[in-house]
C-alpha cells in the first residue's frame, strides 16, 4: 500500500498537483515507519520524497532535516551491510541541490 501511495504521490507531484501529493507521501511514510521501523531504507526513500515535495513548495527549512535523516539512514545501511544502497546517490544529489537552494535564499 505504501508503495502505491508513494507512486501516486510522485505522479501528482510530476503533474504539478503538489498539494495533493504531500498527504499521500506522509501516509506512505507512516505506513513504512510502522511496518519497518525508523532505520529502514524504505523509510529513507519516503523521507527524501516528502522532502522533495516540501522543497517544491518552498518549505526548504522543513525539507532539510528530512533529507539529512534520509542520508543518515542510508549511511547506516552502508555501514551495516558493507554495500551502498542503490538510492544513496539520488538522495545525496537531492540533498546537495537543497543545500544550493538554501544558500541562494540567504540574504546578501
Amino acid at each position: 500500500v505504501a508503495v502505491c501511495l508513494n507512486n501516486l504521490a510522485m505522479l501528482l507531484q510530476a503533474t504539478n498537483r503538489i498539494e495533493e501529493a504531500e498527504p499521500l507521501m506522509r501516509q506512505a511514510l507512516e505506513i513504512n515507519l510502522a511496518a519497518f521501523g525508523e532505520q529502514h531504507p524504505n523509510v529513507a526513500i519516503d523521507l527524501n520524497n516528502l522532502a522533495q515535495v516540501l522543497q517544491d513548495t518552498n518549505r526548504i527549512e522543513e525539507a532539510e532535516p528530512l533529507m539529512r535523516r534520509s542520508l543518515e539512514i542510508l549511511d547506516t545501511f552502508r555501514r551495516q551491510t558493507g554495500h551502498e544502497h542503490p538510492y544513496f546517490q539520488q538522495a545525496n544529489e537531492n540533498y546537495q541541490a537543497l543545500q544550493r537552494a538554501m544558500r541562494s535564499n540567504e540574504p546578501d
